[in-house]
């Protein structure tokens, strides 16, 4: 009867084990790559912009808000920027202690323990990642929001100068 009981919880802590890994491997190879790619686009949308009003510039004045503008857009790289180094490390949920799996008792337990250290190491990598990707979500909501207003200002500054016109 017993190791019946013990076979059925290794049962039960494989299947948690199995989707805590899974949760961590769209972690890994899902979230925060398409979050790098996402601020890799607001860096260039941002760059361009200023790259075309810098060239524009050069034909004709624009009105003053064309400051705000490249105010804006420098403070979102500036965001994009700090996102993208900061908050780099990755946890990949893999318990690197041999020794200490070393040192379980050989008896009916031990596939146990060995699931619940790997189980409480993918967890804890889970819990690593959403803290990195969360901060990286944060920032890119600011440049997101700063880009958004600096498109702003270049419109307005070009209604401004049709009218004036």
């Amino acid at each position: 009867m017993q190791d019946l009981e013990v076979k059925n919880y290794e049962h039960n802590l494989k299947m948690h084990y199995e989707a805590k890994r899974k949760e961590l491997d769209i972690l890994l190879t899902s979230s925060i790559p398409q979050q790098l790619s996402n601020m890799k686009t607001l860096l260039w949308i941002n760059f361009l912009m200023i790259g075309l009003m810098l060239q524009l510039i050069k034909k004709f004045p624009l009105p003053d808000t064309m400051i705000g503008f490249f105010i804006l857009s420098l403070l979102a790289i500036l965001s994009i920027m700090i996102a993208i180094l900061t908050n780099r490390t990755k946890s990949y949920g893999v318990p690197d202690d041999t020794l200490y799996m070393s040192t379980f008792k050989d008896d009916e337990w031990t596939i146990s323990q060995a699931i619940l250290d790997m189980l409480e190491a993918a967890n804890i990598a889970v819990k690593e990642n959403r803290t990195v990707i969360v901060k990286r979500a944060k920032l890119m909501h600011i440049s997101t929001i700063f880009t958004v207003v600096s498109m702003l200002f270049i419109v307005t500054s070009f209604f401004i100068k049709q009218i004036n016109l």
